[in-house]
């Protein structure tokens, strides 16, 4: 409503200017201008560039109605009022003060009106409007200029009622029905497209079939393994010359069903593929991230060599016998603490932090503590951030308060502490170690940041706040400009009903803002990982549809020239790297897609395996 205000003065015009004198409407329309300004100087407002600008132009044309011939106006006014409005628009984008946004922002609360995707969708509409304007000038040219004699109150000739008044205003009515229908079917269709990624319900498992046995093909596999160690099938007995099918099947967590299915020909020797290459197979469910289930993971295998079959469920475990995984408390958060089996080595047991990321709290780390303390080491996950929470005015010392708990365990090596972060984990520990000059025997960095963020929430940026805070004072940030992600949403938005029909997610790729804040960060925003005295390995994969880990990763290193680091960077993986093997398909989770293909994901989930349990040895 306040925007049909704006225009009032305008409106007016429009229909004096074809019923009366010129001077009378152009009066009229410049005295219902100036009282704007000066209502808003009244209210305490700032005046705008629409209003402001709507004065000066009908100042122009009061002059140019007070002293030129009807003959010229009524040829030439309605054109040029039409440039002088399209100018004005021009002008306040130019100025940095949109019209839609001067007047949008008095609808909207200041944490809104502070956003990118606020400033992007009103500087978009106010451009829509700048369009509508240049065509009804063009049009409202096309009379004079055709015909000399045509004007602006010929109501006989339809050049003139087509390019004075029915063009400009059929533009002007759809403007303006865009205008007001817009913000309406955009909240509509992306509350839409958010029911386009539920999160996923438990549902309890099935019990796999039971095994069965052919002569003619005989399966190798183990009866139990851990996620983190080499998955290998091999057959026996078939023909060189057979096409066999190998099918594997299992549940993720939620109970959903996984299935690959491939073909060889003659012998068959794989290792992790059949993991790897399963696909989300529940067609009237959305497909979402897997996550194996606690403990023990059982997978079917069923291999087929024309009429022969032979079926085998096998069991993938997150730890080996005798470790032990138990709550802890850490300084009043949330912990889990994996110990292996059996006593403490003389010096103690080598020990690792582990971190995860936004997610918050320890669940996700629990494969990762896991398969550590499988490989010798006492493994902390900690929650640095809980669950569902956003991520601003984070204290590092939280970080370093956690190694320092780790350390002053009685069964840990003090001079071998290392740390695991992930993400969102890992801009924050190695912030907090950069700053506080914690020891540490080595540093893994899972897709890490090369910069602190701006603080983020659940509907995007936190107008100034920072990610992270040191002894209480906010910590410098490189701002994340949302606004290049409105024409994901807004795509998204217009397809959302379709998603929703076919139980296919609406994806966010955050990349596409993480790269815009990437290049304007500030200098103080960088992390100073020449600051840390401890070799780095650094994992990434080429395909991070959420930030561009591998070019963060590479800045990282290159600040410090120490020969100890590495970077392991994996084509075609995406931002979630595990330390096991699980299936690489349906790479999202809660509409953000974090990139990878499953044969991507295969390759980084084997090489971070080898390379963290190498590089920590």
């Amino acid at each position: 409503m306040s925007l049909v205000v704006g225009f009032a003065p305008w409106i007016v015009y429009w229909i004096l200017v074809g019923n009366t004198g010129f001077v009378t409407a152009v009066a009229a329309a410049l005295a219902l201008a100036a009282a704007g300004p000066l209502v808003q100087r009244v209210r305490g407002k700032p005046w705008r560039s629409l209003d402001v600008g709507t004065v000066v132009v009908f100042a122009l044309l009061l002059i140019a109605a007070l002293t030129l011939d009807d003959a010229v106006l009524e040829r030439w006014l309605q054109p040029v009022g039409n440039l002088g409005l399209l100018l004005v628009v021009l002008g306040g984008i130019l100025a940095g003060r949109p019209f839609v946004r001067e007047y949008a922002v008095e609808t909207v609360d200041p944490a809104t009106a502070a956003s990118g995707g606020f400033r992007y969708i009103t500087t978009a509409m106010t451009w829509m409007w700048a369009a509508a304007f240049a065509v009804m000038t063009v049009s409202s040219l096309i009379p004079p200029i055709v015909d000399g004699s045509a004007t602006v109150r010929d109501e006989t000739d339809a050049l003139s009622v087509v390019g004075y008044w029915v063009v400009p205003f059929v533009v002007l009515g759809a403007a303006g029905l865009v205008s007001a229908l817009f913000p309406k079917w955009f909240d509509t269709k992306s509350a839409l497209a958010a029911t386009a990624n539920p999160s996923p319900e438990p549902a309890s498992p099935t019990a796999p079939p039971p095994d069965l046995d052919s002569p003619r093909v005989h399966l190798v596999v183990p009866r139990q393994s851990r996620h983190d160690e080499p998955f290998r099938l091999t057959l026996a007995g078939s023909r060189p010359d057979a096409t066999i099918t190998v099918t594997a099947e299992g549940a993720d967590m939620s109970g959903a069903r996984w299935r690959s299915h491939r073909s060889y020909d003659g012998s068959v020797d794989v290792v992790d593929e059949p993991l790897w290459d399963m696909r989300f197979d529940e067609p009237d469910r959305v497909p979402d991230l897997f996550v194996p289930p606690p403990g023990r993971w059982p997978v079917t295998l069923t291999v087929t060599d024309g009429p022969h079959t032979t079926r085998r469920t096998v069991i993938r475990t997150d730890a080996a016998p005798g470790v032990t995984v138990a709550d802890l408390d850490v300084a009043g958060r949330p912990g889990l603490l994996a110990r292996p089996d059996g006593p403490a080595p003389l010096r103690g047991w080598p020990a690792v932090l582990c971190v995860g990321g936004s997610e918050g709290g320890v669940d996700s780390q629990r494969a990762t503590i896991a398969a550590l303390a499988s490989h010798g080491h006492v493994a902390l996950a900690y929650s640095w951030l809980d669950e569902n929470t956003e991520v601003a005015s984070v204290p590092l010392e939280r970080f370093t308060g956690a190694l320092r708990h780790l350390a002053a365990l009685p069964e840990i090596d003090t001079d071998n502490v290392a740390a695991v972060g992930i993400s969102r984990g890992a801009e924050g520990l190695l912030a907090a170690v950069a700053a506080d000059g914690t020891s540490l025997r080595a540093l893994v960095l899972v897709s890490p940041s090369s910069v602190s963020w701006q603080g983020l929430g659940p509907d995007g940026e936190i107008p100034d706040t920072p990610s992270w805070t040191l002894g209480g004072a906010p910590q410098p940030w490189a701002p994340l400009p949302s606004s290049a992600l409105m024409p994901q949403m807004i795509r998204n938005a217009w397809r959302a009903g379709r998603d929703v029909a076919r139980h296919r997610p609406s994806l966010l790729r955050l990349s596409d803002a993480y790269r815009a804040g990437l290049r304007d960060a500030p200098d103080p925003a960088h992390l100073r990982s020449e600051k840390i005295d401890a070799p780095i390995l650094c994992i990434t994969g080429t395909d991070d549809q959420l930030w561009p880990a591998t070019d963060m990763a590479g800045a990282l290193l290159a600040r410090r020239g120490d020969g100890r680091d590495r970077h392991l960077s994996v084509d075609g993986a995406g931002h979630l790297i595990r330390l096991g093997m699980f299936p690489g398909d349906a790479q999202w989770s809660g509409g953000i897609a974090f990139g990878g293909t499953p044969a991507g994901q295969g390759r980084a989930q084997r090489a971070a395996v080898d390379s963290v349990t190498e590089f920590l040895a």
